[in-house]
């Protein structure tokens, strides 16, 4: 009896022990339990996948296309050019860059232009070399003395190869040959109008500085205030001012257009070294040049209103004959500079410089980009409306 209950109690014991191993063993093997929420958050559950994107219609992609900021909205947008331009004298040849700056033709083309009255080619020719001036409406004569001196100035555009002026003197006075041991005012000494006041005085029979004296007077106002007040009994003067003169009761005793003397009167001058460093300002400083004079001819009313302006005049007769003088007269459509014209302020200088004699005047003048802008077509069409 006893026995069969012992046998029954280690049977029993065994399958305790065993069922006690599988349990461990199940325990063991399953996961482990959800975390609570102060050791970490439960995963969220899973997003439903997008579906995939449509391929874009012909007028999506172009709306898209145009909804995408262009190219040269992209770039950035140029500061305009920066330049200051002086003008030699109040008279009507310096119309062309009154007329395009007060047209806003320098800032069509990029250029922030700043004109400056500078009595005096030689003046001006003075701060171009300094580096002051890259462009001017300068000088002939100073530009060819500073040239003969090793300055690599050079011509781009002439709107006058004549000289111009005229030569007016007080009543007493009656030809030229009566102004020996006379006074001639002229702006300044070596410019233009002291080129034109010696070539007159050489054609007559007169020495320059020996028979007649040259004075040096600032301007054509001063001169002409000279000659009033009897500090000197000749003068050279351009239209408006010849008008000017008639009424003060002075007289003209020359003209220069009538001599027909080869000269540069007027022209657009720049260094050599900056043309070649600034090919495209030069060309658009050409472009509102060239426009201007197409403006000139053929906007009257406008032309007349600028050159009063800065003739500081509002007489019609003054207005209208600067006008029909420079504008209709003188003005090129193209205004190339001429051999010819250069030669004759060389011919002059060589005189007193027999280094002029060794300079060819081509030398001096590059028509590069004014021949371009000509064979281009683009000066055709400023005429054709």
């Amino acid at each position: 009896m006893v026995k069969c209950w012992h046998w029954s109690s280690r049977r029993t014991l065994a399958s305790v022990m065993v069922a006690i191993f599988i349990v461990l063993l199940v325990g063991c093997s399953q996961p482990s339990p959800t975390p609570t929420p102060t050791q970490a958050p439960k995963a969220a559950p899973p997003k439903e996948a997008a579906p995939a994107p449509k391929a874009a219609t012909p007028a999506a992609k172009t709306e898209a296309k145009q909804a995408e900021p262009s190219k040269a909205a992209k770039q950035e947008v140029k500061a305009p050019v920066k330049l200051k331009v002086p003008y030699v004298a109040v008279v009507g040849t310096h119309a062309v860059t009154w007329i395009a700056k007060e047209k806003g033709l320098f800032e069509k083309y990029g250029l922030d232009v700043e004109l400056d009255y500078i009595a005096g080619g030689s003046q001006v020719t003075g701060a171009m070399l300094s580096g002051e001036v890259s462009i001017a409406q300068g000088d002939a004569s100073s530009t060819v003395s500073a040239v003969l001196a090793g300055a690599d100035l050079v011509f781009l555009g002439t709107v006058a190869n004549v000289l111009t002026f005229s030569m007016y003197a007080t009543p007493e006075i009656k030809r030229v040959e009566d102004l020996r041991g006379k006074v001639i005012g002229v702006s300044r000494l070596g410019s233009t109008v002291d080129y034109g006041a010696r070539y007159v005085l050489r054609r007559f029979g007169l020495e320059p500085d020996k028979d007649v004296a040259i004075v040096q007077m600032g301007g054509n106002p001063e001169a002409l205030a000279a000659m009033k007040s009897g500090g000197a009994q000749a003068g050279i003067f351009g239209v408006p001012t010849t008008l000017k003169a008639q009424k003060a009761g002075m007289h003209e005793i020359v003209s220069f257009l009538d001599l027909g003397v080869p000269y540069p009167m007027v022209s657009v001058v720049a260094r050599k070294q900056y043309v070649a460093a600034n090919q495209e300002t030069v060309r658009n400083f050409l472009k509102a040049y060239t426009e201007g004079i197409a403006v000139a001819k053929k906007e009257k009313d406008f032309a007349k209103k600028v050159i009063g302006q800065y003739t500081k005049t509002d007489a019609e007769d003054e207005l209208e004959e600067t006008y029909d003088y420079y504008v209709t007269k003188i003005f090129p459509r193209v205004p190339y500079t001429k051999v010819e014209a250069v030669q004759g302020v060389l011919d002059e200088k060589s005189v007193d410089n027999p280094k002029a004699k060794e300079i060819k005047p081509d030398s001096l003048i590059d028509m590069r980009i004014l021949k371009e802008l000509d064979e281009s077509g683009f000066i055709n069409k400023l005429y054709a409306n």
